[in-house]
């Protein structure tokens, strides 16, 4: 692999690993709780790929930190679920990142377009 490849990919792998989080907490918001396979099979139909490697990881350290809670049910039929939902301190940190998120676009916009950011 060319130097320049593997430099693009240590970045998207950096960039990822925070606009995964970021998704993941928009998700849980616009969506209310859900379970794991859900979240992922959600997350492929909106065009963004995960694997059960990279989310469950991810859902275990947003529990740990507050910012989402996890609860087992048990369904009449089926199979126990673990499910996931934000919290408020993750509703908290949500906002943030959105914020921070759309300075940053802004921020890309104006350097690329010559502008100054807003």
């Amino acid at each position: 692999m060319e130097r320049d490849e593997e430099l693009l990919e240590k970045w998207k792998s950096q960039f990822r690993k925070g606009f995964l989080e970021l998704c993941l907490l928009e998700l849980l918001s616009a969506e209310g709780r859900s379970y794991g396979l859900a979240i992922m099979e959600r997350m492929r139909e909106l065009g963004l790929d995960i694997s059960e490697g990279t989310l469950y990881p991810l859902l275990m350290r947003l529990t740990k930190d507050g910012s989402i809670s996890a609860s087992w049910v048990t369904p009449e039929v089926g199979h126990p679920r673990k499910y996931y939902a934000l919290t408020s301190l993750g509703a908290a940190l949500l906002s943030a990142m959105i914020d921070e998120y759309d300075r940053s676009q802004a921020v890309r916009k104006s350097i690329s377009g010559g502008g100054r950011a807003e």
